[in-house]
């Protein structure tokens, strides 16, 4: 008969571990089944308990059927799989082994992606540790996410932003969407959870006062620290797509500048050089002339210093003594933060200087889609939602041209 185990969580049993042995492997190790049944509320101790040894027993018995028919069809050369509603797999061992090195670490994705999964699923690996696959239900995913918004903390000691949780939910999503389709369970069970709302976080840029503090502070810093800040600002791109720039990419008649590589950087892969975050980030974005001049004044001093370089493909913000070798975004993130607490300026990132060039283009009178097209948005909403907001003074300049419009 198959053992029982009591869980217990502050004196109480909360769930029992079933233990069956099949049968001895030739090197005498024990073939060992095991399901933890959670017993319904209501119940006393001893009534659970004999509940515990009957469902212990009608389990034990399904197991074993299900484990000679497997031993027949591998006598025969046959695989035999269980029906999901049977199975009982490791939720912790489906992630590792099953769905992340075959859908995630399977080469087919970008190294930041996979660095973004294998965080996403440390919370999940730690609570769900133990459960197994076809046991986790919508109300033990709900309880989950309610978990991480009142308890969990990140290794900063601080609690998971709304938008952290959002991509909880879709990275469980992925996973029981995975393990559905290939047919470890019957029924997703996140179709069944509601999906965590999101709040609306204020876009950090500068007001137009702070920009012109920022851009008159620019004239005393390097020519290379100088040109990035300016295309950072006016351009809007994103900073691994600022890295990836090369000379060639630079339309010095056009005025414009081409999108076409993005560097990132993982501890695991380090600096690499691939295609823009999507689709819509590979683009043509304009440039201003004053921005052209100091750009020419700065390939000059390269040239001078590399006369013998064919500076075409070399990088404009390369790696400290290689042209052709991209350097890590992360440099350029802490140089901006340097530079914004030397001058006394909000702490801006180089994404926050991306907002920044937003904002002051829609506030400048720039249309949306114009801005959409600029930053490389796949969708103008994107572009809605995060930058288009009215002051007290915008809303009074639309109340008048309508009252003007109707004399009113």
């Amino acid at each position: 008969m198959a053992s029982i185990r009591e869980n217990l969580k502050d004196g109480k049993v909360v769930s029992y571990r079933f233990i069956a042995c099949m049968e001895r492997d030739a090197q005498g190790k024990q073939i060992r089944k095991y399901l933890t049944w959670t017993p319904p509320d209501g119940l006393t101790p001893s009534k659970t308990r004999k509940l515990a040894e009957r469902e212990a027993e009608k389990w034990e018995e399904e197991i074993r059927q299900e484990y000679e028919k497997q031993k027949e069809a591998e006598e025969v050369g046959l695989t035999y799989s269980l029906p999901p509603e049977k199975r009982h797999d490791s939720f912790i061992i489906f992630i590792n082994d099953v769905w992340f090195p075959i859908q995630m670490a399977s080469g087919n994705r970008k190294p930041t992606t996979v660095a973004f999964y294998e965080h996403m699923i440390k919370p999940i690996t730690a609570y769900f540790d133990g459960a197994f696959l076809q046991d986790i239900s919508p109300i033990q995913i709900q309880k989950y996410l309610i978990y991480l918004k009142t308890e969990y903390r990140n290794h900063l000691d601080k609690p998971l932003s709304d938008r952290s949780i959002r991509h909880q939910y879709t990275t469980l999503n992925t996973i029981f969407a995975y393990a559905e389709r290939n047919g470890y369970i019957v029924k997703n069970p996140m179709t069944l959870v509601e999906k965590p709302t999101k709040g609306r976080k204020p876009v950090d840029a500068f007001t137009p006062e702070q920009a012109k503090q920022f851009l008159s502070e620019l004239s005393a810093c390097p020519l290379d620290f100088h040109c990035l800040m300016l295309l950072l600002i006016t351009t809007g791109i994103r900073r691994g797509e600022c890295m990836g720039l090369q000379w060639h990419d630079i339309d010095e008649d056009g005025l414009t500048l081409s999108i076409e590589r993005n560097v990132t950087y993982t501890p695991k892969s380090g600096v690499v050089v691939d295609t823009p975050k999507t689709s819509n980030s590979i683009r043509t974005v304009p440039l201003m002339e004053s921005v052209m001049m100091l750009l020419r004044e700065y390939k000059g001093e390269v040239q001078k210093q590399n006369p013998k370089a064919d500076l075409d493909t070399a990088y404009l913000f390369p790696k400290d003594g290689d042209l052709f070798s991209a350097r890590d975004p992360n440099s350029v993130t802490r140089r901006v933060k340097r530079f914004m607490r030397l001058h006394d300026l909000p702490d801006m990132s180089p994404h926050d200087l991306r907002h920044s060039c937003a904002s002051l283009l829609l506030a400048h009178g720039a249309d949306v889609k114009s801005v959409q097209e600029i930053l490389g948005h796949a969708d103008a909403s994107t572009t809605l939602n995060f930058y288009v907001k009215s002051d007290l003074t915008q809303m009074r300049n639309a109340t008048k041209k309508l009252a003007s419009a109707f004399d009113l």
